[in-house]
């Protein structure tokens, strides 16, 4: 049961959660004042509580949760990467995740001892996920503050720190928290770019677009967002010089947004070639050996220029075109699976639809609808093209691409691009704060208190949190599975049940009596043969859980032979 890596935190782990206020302390509040914040001493409070609550749920958390299905390979990755080899083994590792491997590679400075043994195991690289996702946190608070205030800032920050699909994925060695983060801060510094206009914002701006290249291949959608979110923020200016046929000024206009779109392809190009370590860099397109349709065509069609130099590394090209096909065909992620129905190579129209209602707490979801709501009862053009865009253009691309032209869909982790920033949306209904009225805020803690029951009820559990539409969390698998429950991440227990119930059989080839488990992904045909445990599905009803991912089915010996007699 993967038992190569292991975990060893008992030795650190005891002292770090009492702790964490005093270090959030001191390290949020100068980056408060480094940013001109000054809220009050009650506000600050609650902002290094929410912090501290996030980073200790995950903590809690991390001793017992094994590594998930990709995470190994990931964390190889970003070894390679700190070995100077960007070499690709598999379509979508990234060199973020050299910031995984960091720990375990500063430990060879270190002299033998608990800590140099600590740093080499997977505990600290998952550390680093966490660290990371706070400073998310902290920027959607932040963002939002900038934007409708500070209850407005809170409220954004309370959604994102307790969201237990963020919770989840906050303390793994993959890149979907990264490709998240990476994401919002590109938006948010191209949000202060176009309202303070300058080198220095520019280059940071396109500094963040660039460094998203190497968290995970959605952030390539930024750029034609990036044109668009411009185009729109422009838009008055252009009509009038085009109204009062300036032509003069059009083209300078023009010549200037020329200039800043070349320095963020140039900085792009710079730092992806820095990430991908410059590996082949200039090899000729020809000389690239593509897998999926739309790449080969695109070589195809650009032959006749001859041999074309690619100015970025091999690997990253590399890893689209591979992106692209296994997304394409289905190739290395088995079947697709919703309510009862399995599909290979082929997606659900609306499936994050459905993957939301079912794994977003529901008073979230009911604060999202309302403040969508009330966004659009109120729209305002010109505070859209100021501000909203920056976020809601993003969300509504995402949720349309990822729900109606994405076939990889294996878990609600490739959809988190998007809650953040509807989180930020939310935000906005705190805005008036002086108007919002006594019942108004006892219905805001009604729901603060059923949003924090329903999470911490599947704690330390985060990855299979169904909310309450599912009640029976025995019958999770009917409408979901995938990563949504079963990413191997509840071996241990696994382990642990096994010791207890040495008699049990686990995904037995054969149909028997007994005390039987089996993976939820197994069951349902998502992994192995299809039909492998039908006997099982459809003629037994499992009596409990294993961490929510594996099903114990009691079967006796009467119930047994009614089936098979």
């Amino acid at each position: 049961m993967k038992g190569d890596i292991h975990l060893p935190f008992t030795f650190f782990w005891g002292g770090t959660a009492l702790s964490l206020s005093s270090y959030g302390k001191g390290i949020i509040t100068p980056l408060m004042k480094h940013l001109r914040i000054s809220p009050s001493k009650t506000h600050l409070a609650l902002v290094i509580t929410q912090l501290t609550v996030f980073i200790t749920l995950n903590l809690l958390s991390l001793p017992r949760l094994a590594p998930t299905t990709d995470e190994e390979k990931h964390f190889l990755y970003g070894q390679m990467i700190l070995d100077l080899d960007s070499t690709r083994f598999d379509d979508s590792k990234m060199p973020f995740s050299a910031l995984n491997a960091l720990p375990q590679k500063l430990s060879g400075l270190l002299p033998a001892g608990a800590l140099r043994t600590f740093l080499q195991t997977l505990a600290p690289a998952r550390l680093i996920t966490l660290l990371f996702s706070t400073g998310v946190a902290f920027l959607i608070y932040h963002w939002t503050r900038e934007l409708y205030g500070p209850h407005a800032g809170l409220l954004a920050l309370s959604l994102y720190t307790w969201d237990p699909n963020l919770i989840a994925h906050s303390m793994l060695v993959t890149t979907d928290l990264y490709s998240v983060g990476m994401a919002l801060f590109s938006l948010y510094f191209f949000w202060k770019f176009l309202h303070q206009p300058g080198w220095k914002s520019g280059f940071l701006s396109a500094t963040m677009l660039g460094l998203s290249q190497l968290a995970k291949y959605t952030s390539v959608f930024l750029y034609p967002l990036f044109l668009l979110i411009a185009l729109i923020y422009y838009a008055p200016q252009g009509l009038l010089l085009l109204r009062e046929k300036a032509y003069r000024p059009i083209l300078q206009s023009v010549s200037r947004f020329a200039g800043v779109a070349f320095l963020f392809f140039l900085v792009s190009l710079l730092l992806i070639n820095l990430g991908f370590l410059f590996n082949r860099t200039f090899t000729p397109l020809p000389a690239y050996s593509f897998d999926s349709n739309l790449f080969q065509t695109m070589q195809a069609k650009l032959s006749p220029l001859g041999n074309i130099p690619v100015p970025v590394p091999y690997p990253y090209l590399q890893g689209l075109d591979m992106v692209r096909d296994r997304e394409r065909t289905g190739h290395g992620f088995g079947r697709i699976y919703m309510v009862g129905q399995l599909r290979e190579s082929e997606g659900f129209n609306g499936y994050y639809f459905f993957a939301t209602l079912l794994k977003m707490p529901l008073a979230v979801q009911g604060i999202l609808l309302y403040a969508l709501f009330a966004y659009v009862r109120g729209f305002r053009w010109a505070t859209f093209r100021q501000n909203e865009q920056f976020f809601l253009l993003p969300a509504l691309f995402f949720t349309l691409y990822f729900n109606f032209f994405y076939n990889a869909q294996i878990g609600i982790r490739y959809f988190l691009v998007v809650y953040p920033l509807l989180y930020l949306l939310a935000g906005r209904l705190l805005q008036p704060w002086p108007q919002i009225t006594r019942p108004q805020k006892i219905l805001g803690g009604i729901l603060a208190v059923y949003t924090v029951l329903s999470v911490l009820s599947y704690h330390p559990h985060y990855i299979p949190y169904f909310n309450e539409l599912v009640w029976d969390r025995r019958f999770a698998y009917k409408y979901l599975a995938d990563s949504n429950l079963d990413w191997d991440q509840a071996d241990f227990y696994l382990d642990d049940y096994l010791a207890l119930h040495p008699h049990a059989r686990v995904e037995p080839l054969q149909p028997r009596d007994g005390l039987t488990i089996v993976s939820v992904n197994a069951l349902v045909g998502v992994t192995g043969e299809r039909e492998q445990f039908a006997w099982l599905r459809d003629n037994f009803v499992p009596t409990e859980t294993i961490a929510y991912a594996y099903l114990v089915y009691d079967i006796s010996t009467e119930e047994f032979k009614k089936v098979f007699p």
